[in-house]
């Protein structure tokens, strides 16, 4: 092993205000990660990503063309030293927290960065190490990109179908024609101030799902270790649920409704704080999920794909968000109840509709399920064997 300070191996540089930028293909990247695409990089080469404000744990890589804001140094990395996907690896164990210079907001200077020991094979051996890793992050990376172009197009067709109406329909000489375009008839409504195919209804998101409230565990349940509960502050930005930082609770003993224990394909939606009206999609987990108080939950039945497409691009659209934020505001913390959000207005269709829309996209949230289970296998794996590449407990050959 060789010692050095990251210093020796690599310069880090300011990030810039993005604000005068056009849109483009180039991703701009700030403390929290990625936040708009423009058109021009600030830096072109592979790169680590440190943070300057905020998250100090939430280091990035990337190796594409790319621009950060000012609360975020990317870096110029000395390649004949030290291999950059492994030297990223490498910081992303570290504790940042210690070296915070920072009264309030968490706060990084180039000194504390540059004075980091660093310990490192050669430069081979950190080459190996980083091919094994960087396969396993490619294929959750691939898993993650499957997943976001078949969510586009369960979304593409649901603006079809339910927002142009162009659902398809079947003419008397057997003909599949789209209802809308094709001169189907629309109705005036009086609720919504605009025309609707006949024979559909403003009725409301309960009266397909409803949403029902989580337990209230006693703070005495709590334990290190037991049954994982999703709490508010689980449902990230994202909309994914954050698996790392749960909860957990004793239930040895208790008597506890199955009806709060979530199954993979099922909703859940924050209805206080910050994140109220944030929504995810349960995914398998290896112990079943407890939903906790102020965590509304909509319950798909014994096999939630075969409601889930519906519901969740239901859910995606701006109608609901904007609903969500209006009931929410008007207290210092955002907050809504279940009986609001199972008010919130829903154009529902005929049954046999939304059944043909739900059966073409049950195989794809099936698949989308099973990846996000791949990639926390996968993420399992990586980080059981970084340490031991790390230390040299194992050896790639």
């Amino acid at each position: 092993m060789n010692n050095y300070f990251l210093g020796d191996l690599l310069k880090i540089k300011n990030g810039r205000d993005h604000k005068h930028l056009e849109d483009g293909k180039i991703p701009v990247f700030g403390s929290g990660g990625f936040m708009r695409y423009v058109n021009q990089s600030l830096y072109d080469d592979e790169s680590i990503l440190l943070p300057r404000k905020g998250s100090l744990s939430n280091i990035q890589y990337t190796k594409k063309p790319f621009w950060t804001v000012d609360t975020l140094y990317y870096t110029e990395i000395d390649k004949k030293k030290v291999e950059p996907y492994y030297l990223y690896h490498y910081l992303k164990r570290l504790d940042l927290s210690n070296l915070n210079s920072g009264t309030g907001v968490p706060s990084m200077t180039f000194r504390a960065y540059y004075d980091i020991k660093i310990k490192l094979p050669d430069l081979p051996t950190q080459q190996k190490i980083a091919s094994v890793l960087s396969a396993l992050d490619d294929k959750i990376e691939l898993n993650n990109r499957i997943n976001a172009e078949l969510e586009a197009m369960a979304k593409t067709l649901y603006d079809y179908w339910f927002v142009q109406f162009d659902f398809p329909i079947v003419t008397s000489s057997g003909v599949e024609k789209p209802y809308k375009t094709s001169g189907g008839k629309m109705v005036y409504n009086e609720t919504l101030k605009r025309e609707i195919p006949e024979g559909w209804e403003v009725k409301t998101i309960g009266d397909y799902c409803k949403s029902t409230g989580g337990f209230a565990f006693k703070s005495s349940w709590w334990t290190d270790n037991g049954m994982p509960v999703v709490k508010i502050k689980d449902i990230q930005e994202d909309y994914t649920i954050n698996l790392s930082d749960l909860a957990f609770v004793d239930i040895s003993d208790k008597n506890i409704d199955d009806k709060f224990k979530a199954k993979p394909g099922d909703v859940l939606i924050a209805m206080t704080g910050a994140t109220v009206g944030k929504y995810a999609i349960v995914p398998y987990t290896e112990k079943p999920l407890y939903v906790n108080q102020r965590v509304g939950y909509f319950n798909l039945g014994i096999k939630p794909e075969k409601k889930l497409p519906f519901l969740i691009n239901s859910l995606n659209q701006k109608y609901f968000r904007e609903s969500v934020f209006t009931l929410a505001s008007g207290a210092a913390q955002p907050n809504i109840s279940n009986e609001q959000i199972n008010n919130i207005q829903l154009l529902l269709p005929s049954k046999e509709i939304i059944e043909l829309y739900n059966k073409v996209f049950e195989p794809y949230y099936s698949k989308i399920l099973l990846n996000q289970k791949q990639n926390q296998e996968l993420s399992a794996l990586r980080d059981w064997l970084l340490p031991m590449l790390m230390n040299g407990q194992v050896k790639v050959g």
